[in-house]
């Protein structure tokens, strides 16, 4: 039985190579959705919306311009939705097999409980089918009730990234029950080079604290300890300028690095976890040496976030198109005006 649905991409060039639509090409027949809006534009939340007004299914699926689906994917997602409570459903994003050992690297940081503490789940394919909170779900592999997010408003135009956890949490308390179903599966690549990963857990820090800015929430309060962590770092100069006297003072600064010895032990205790799996020696040093940079810049972007207000988003011209596929290759056509081609 053909599956009914659409499937929405955002992206910022209608040129740009998308192996999203490369992934939806690849699947059997009865999994591909019924029609392909690709969003063209600088507003990716905007873009979206725009997307699923387009969208003519019940069940509407997000995927990045990178996200690969996988065979079956969509097959277990849309069974959730013969719940009429279920607004969303969605799987983890795992690194494809031909990533190189510094994107598998990075991945085993994200999936890590270290690394990500309560996220993870939308890193690695963990436990079973769940009723989920934000923090397990992810937008690159996410399906929703059309009528559910148009309803709610969609999301916000004036927030990116974080603007799907924003949207989940209104849903969560308005009722609607979310799903997490690990084994809907799509592949992305990570970061390949290390400016690049810091850069990105600055973005992720400074879009969960604009997150909390516009609906803040009592369970967001987890995501402050990167910033704790990094006041924690700086100071640790600070018990070396202490006087050795008295004796007690110079034990009492000891204790002072207790939590960096305890996280070391942790980071290092996650690496040879990641050495026993992946087979890169180099993880015993790169993973503890990553865990630690995503911490700081994540902090750092929370405070960026925290204390500069929500940048002004660009609202520009969004162009629309349906793919066509033909043959194994998509042909995108753009719909004018308002409506539909």
């Amino acid at each position: 039985m053909r599956l009914d649905y659409s499937a929405v991409i955002a992206v910022d060039r209608p040129d740009k190579p998308l192996a999203s639509l490369e992934g939806l090409s690849r699947l059997p027949a009865p999994d591909r959705p019924r029609e392909v809006f690709v969003c063209v534009g600088r507003n990716p939340s905007r873009q979206r919306n725009r997307g699923v007004k387009q969208c003519q299914t019940e069940l509407v699926y997000f995927l990045d311009d990178d996200s690969v689906v996988c065979p079956g994917t969509v097959s277990h997602l849309a069974p959730h939705f013969g719940d009429p409570r279920t607004a969303v459903a969605g799987g983890p994003n795992l690194v494809p097999p031909d990533a190189s050992p510094f994107e598998k690297s990075v991945n085993a940081v994200l999936a890590s409980w270290m690394g990500s503490f309560s996220v993870r789940n939308r890193y690695a394919a963990i436990g079973g089918v769940k009723e989920a909170t934000e923090k397990d779900l992810i937008l690159c592999n996410m399906m929703v009730r059309r009528e559910a997010f148009l309803s709610e408003g969609g999301f916000r135009e004036d927030l990116y990234p974080n603007e799907e956890n924003e949207f989940l949490n209104r849903l969560m308390h308005s009722q609607k029950r979310l799903v997490y179903d690990p084994g809907a599966v799509v592949f992305r690549h990570r970061r390949k080079n290390l400016g690049a990963f810091c850069h990105q857990a600055f973005r992720y820090g400074r879009g969960r604290a604009q997150q909390m800015k516009v609906y803040p929430c009592l369970s967001d309060m987890v995501h402050l300890i990167p910033a704790f962590f990094l006041f924690y770092v700086l100071s640790l100069p600070a018990p070396l300028a202490l006087p050795k006297d008295p004796p007690g003072l110079a034990a009492l600064a000891a204790y002072w690095y207790f939590p960096l010895y305890l996280f070391l032990l942790l980071s290092f205790g996650t690496a040879v976890s990641v050495l026993s799996w992946d087979r890169d020696p180099l993880d015993i040093l790169k993973v503890p040496f990553l865990i630690f940079l995503r911490h700081c810049f994540y902090g750092i972007g929370l405070l960026a976030g925290l204390l500069t207000p929500i940048p002004k988003r660009q609202d520009g011209p969004i162009r629309v198109f349906k793919a066509l596929f033909k043959g194994g290759k998509a042909r995108l056509t753009e719909i004018k005006g308002k409506g539909r081609p």
